[in-house]
């Protein structure tokens, strides 16, 4: 693809790399927009100024919209076990854990805020940061569905402890994955080295350059990009070397 630059002659190529399916972009922003009115509805319960709305009619009304919501939020994981089960059976290979997990969350601070890539260990198509979100999330979701079920179905049939057990267990619940959601919504969003992200997730697809520097084991593939990052740090250890003999 070749985009011109306003107010001057010149041009850049740029390759986009498919990155997600359309179904899987479809289904992520399914899952979003049942999970907000689901949060939002929630959040009432927790914020005293809108008690009001918790009960009579309004409070009828706003467990209907939540039970619907929770009914398609729940169907979303479903649907691409059922429609993609091969690219599901995929991506659960690429959210394993390894050792270079743990060294990118050790340098996700540096990074994020102050910029500092060199130290990040090479990524596959889903970085450690988007790999904890799909954990919770995934996590999130089945204990919502069977503590959902047990809060909706389970009154009066259920024993108490069980019932009030399944209540907290649902709040802490979304707080966690509010939380979450809201880390997930900064770095795909607002960040400015990963506004590619929301690119990925509107259109499927990712520039190389970006593909390079923010997943270069997917993009390189693991050995390489492993190379390519010894010699990165190596580079780096050099300089830092030469400047410490200067002073």
């Amino acid at each position: 693809m070749t985009v011109r630059l306003r107010k001057t002659g010149s041009a850049i190529q740029i390759r986009w790399i498919p990155r997600y399916t359309f179904l899987e972009r479809a289904l992520h922003w399914g899952h979003t927009v049942t999970f907000l009115p689901l949060a939002m509805t929630g959040l009432v319960l927790f914020v005293p100024q809108f008690a009001p709305l918790a009960r009579g009619e309004a409070g009828q009304f706003l467990r209907l919209i939540h039970r619907i919501c929770a009914v398609f939020f729940g169907l979303v994981p479903i649907l691409y076990a059922l429609l993609e089960p091969h690219r599901l059976l995929a991506t659960i290979r690429e959210l394993g854990w390894s050792k270079d997990d743990l060294l990118w969350v050790k340098n996700a601070i540096p990074y994020y805020i102050f910029g500092k890539h060199v130290a990040m260990p090479p990524q596959r198509r889903w970085n450690t940061g988007e790999k904890l979100n799909v954990w919770i999330m995934v996590a999130g979701t089945i204990t919502f569905g069977i503590t959902g079920v047990v809060m909706w179905f389970g009154r009066g049939i259920v024993p108490t402890w069980l019932f009030q057990a399944a209540v907290i267990v649902h709040d802490l619940t979304m707080i966690v994955t509010v939380n979450m959601f809201i880390v997930h919504f900064f770095l795909a969003v607002v960040h400015p080295l990963m506004w590619q992200s929301l690119v990925s997730m509107r259109f499927g697809v990712v520039s190389e350059s970006y593909a390079r520097e923010h997943h270069a084991a997917w993009f390189y593939g693991e050995k390489r990009a492993k190379e390519l990052y010894a010699q990165r740090l190596a580079q780096e250890q050099a300089k830092a070397q030469g400047g410490a003999g200067e002073k």
